[in-house]
């Protein structure tokens, strides 16, 4: 009998771990909880790294793989550069290492194509029969499984579920959390002038750091109709995360406010006169809705698998959510898809789910311990060779 699969969440992760699944002829629902595939933003961009790029050549079909380029940003350089707030670079990285920008959008849009997918369709609880997983969902459906996968996130329905579900003989569960660190961005169009004003930009993706702990990521890239833009995003240490200026209802009046937070942080500071003017020019309706960094404590005992029938596991941010100062977490989460894919596929019949499982979360959470440290310890790094420069 054919492994009937069920992925909680439709972003990246999900979509690529069912692309491999589906290429090696097992049954696979993905269920989202948006109501549609365009009803919530999906970030802007994402630099995939050749681990990234190796994962998804093992999850796609040559086929498939060979149209993966249409989703690649054009003519903005994979490179990274780390800058001070003089806008004068003391870091970089070029290359293939460096990785390729790609639209989350057309990316996103690319992986759903052949994947059977619920729309609308919120977790809300689980069941775990020893023999099968039954998926309970918010408007009264349900759907039966050999197995559920979480790749639905830092706030994970599934990893919250567990506890609840395996009161006994539960393993070893991460824990994410928010930190105090947030990310207030926008995009203005590309134009001529900016390339000018911004030289550093041509080769890629540069974090220009500040005096303090602040910075400015900025990057040329496309938008979804291809038009060229720019996307700034400032980063910012916050105590309290109940100031006006943070609080998005999507309104006009709210991105004029978190418009001129950021006006401030950037006049307050000696940023360069053209990082400024990039913040300055900005139109309010072009502001992004603010997010906090996420990273993950691991406990101190590995004991797994997590669910003790092996009949349930996460993927990606579920998992182990990490900050952008390495630009690792995309990446990992491709490779968590790869990697689940290629055990199931390769585990003779009938599948030892206990074993599998405790197989790939033993290797992926030694991965993802080693990628969110890097991630925890980038900043600081960079700001040490900032003070060299």
């Amino acid at each position: 009998m054919q492994n009937k699969i069920l992925i909680i969440g439709a972003g990246l992760g999900g979509l690529a771990l069912a692309q491999g699944l589906i290429k090696d002829g097992f049954d696979v629902t993905v269920f989202e909880r948006d109501t549609s595939p365009t009803s919530r933003p999906q970030g802007h961009r994402i630099f995939i790294r050749s681990m990234g790029i190796q994962a998804l050549n093992a999850l796609l079909t040559p086929e498939k793989m060979g149209r993966l380029s249409a989703a690649k940003v054009t003519d903005v350089g994979g490179g990274f550069v780390c800058a001070n707030e003089k806008m004068e670079p003391f870091f970089s990285v070029q290359g293939q290492e460096a990785g390729a920008q790609f639209l989350r959008s057309e990316l996103r849009n690319f992986l759903q194509e052949g994947v059977n997918i619920e729309w609308n369709k919120r977790l809300v609880k689980f069941e775990d029969n020893g023999d099968q997983v039954i998926a309970r969902f918010e408007d009264d459906s349900s759907f039966n499984g050999d197995i559920i996968v979480g790749c639905d996130g830092g706030a994970s329905s599934v990893r919250k579920l567990l506890p609840l579900v395996y009161k006994e003989g539960l393993g070893s569960i991460p824990k994410v959390i928010d930190s105090n660190q947030t990310v207030l961005g926008a995009q203005i169009d590309r134009t001529p002038q900016w390339e000018r004003l911004l030289p550093l930009n041509k080769t890629g993706f540069v974090r220009f750091l500040g005096i303090n702990s602040n910075d400015i990521g900025v990057c040329f890239s496309e938008r979804p109709d291809r038009t060229p833009t720019i996307v700034w995003a400032v980063s910012e240490q916050i105590k309290d995360r109940n100031p006006s200026w943070y609080q998005f209802d999507h309104g006009l009046e709210c991105r004029k406010r978190i418009l001129e937070h950021c006006k401030q942080l950037m006049n307050i500071e000696p940023w360069h006169e053209n990082l400024k003017k990039l913040v300055n020019d900005t139109p309010a309706e072009a502001i992004m809705a603010p997010w906090l960094i996420q990273t993950t404590q691991f406990p101190k005992s590995d004991q797994f698998p997590m669910a003790p029938t092996g009949r349930v596991t996460l993927v990606g941010d579920s998992a182990h959510a990490m900050s952008n100062a390495r630009g690792l977490g995309g990446n990992n989460v491709l490779e968590d898809a790869r990697l689940l894919s290629t055990l199931i596929a390769s585990s003779s019949k009938p599948i030892d789910w206990p074993k599998l499982i405790a197989n790939y979360e033993r290797e992926m959470f030694t991965r993802a311990r080693i990628a969110v440290q890097e991630s925890e310890s980038a900043a600081e790094y960079f700001r040490s060779l900032r003070s060299h420069s």
